[in-house]
């Protein structure tokens, strides 16, 4: 019953995310709403355990821990950070739908750090949401993908991924990879 209420609840938030314009009309979103989609799946993640190992230069940790939503919206912050829902965006990006996809790539031209999200279905449901953001200037870059993955029967995250690569002039690369399973 539980997983029922939680999937209407996600998806009730995904049809009606939108925005309210100065003169108070409704804007519908113009991107998928992975800030939300990804606070409800945090949410929905209470009580479920997490083994992570995390990467950093070659140095590897493990990780098990049974975090709070709150903490599982730290866990999840970089996809939070990935969302493109903003007024100043809302042109930025081209889109392409299919039954089995919903793609979004930065234009040409255009200014974002997120470069890229896609959306993978099956029968319907979610079954996969990855990014790729991308920041430069002359003295630093750093590069992110992130990656979740949704169990096809259940629907609810099963494992997620994200790599960061950090260069910093006269300094070596920093690469962080974190690889996650939720267990029940």
């Amino acid at each position: 019953m539980k997983y029922y209420l939680s999937s209407f609840v996600l998806l009730t938030m995904i049809c009606s995310c939108s925005n309210i314009s100065k003169d108070g009309e409704r804007i519908e979103a113009a991107y998928f709403p992975i800030k939300e989609f990804t606070e409800v799946t945090a949410e929905n993640l209470e009580g479920k355990s997490l083994i992570k190992e995390v990467n950093i230069n070659g140095e590897k940790q493990k990780v098990n821990t049974t975090p709070n939503s709150e903490e599982w919206l730290k866990e999840l912050d970089f996809f939070v950070k990935a969302d493109i829902n903003n007024p100043s965006l809302a042109q930025s990006y081209h889109t392409e739908r299919s039954e089995m996809a919903l793609i979004h790539n930065l234009k040409d031209g255009e200014k974002g750090k997120v470069k890229r999200i896609v959306v993978k279905y099956l029968e319907g449901n979610v079954k996969e949401v990855s990014f790729r953001s991308k920041t430069e200037n002359p003295f630093y870059s750093s590069e992110t993908r992130g990656v979740m993955i949704f169990h096809s029967e259940s629907g609810k995250l099963d494992q997620y991924s994200i790599e960061n690569l950090q260069e910093v002039v006269f300094s070596k690369p920093n690469k962080m990879i974190i690889s996650a399973s939720i267990v029940d």
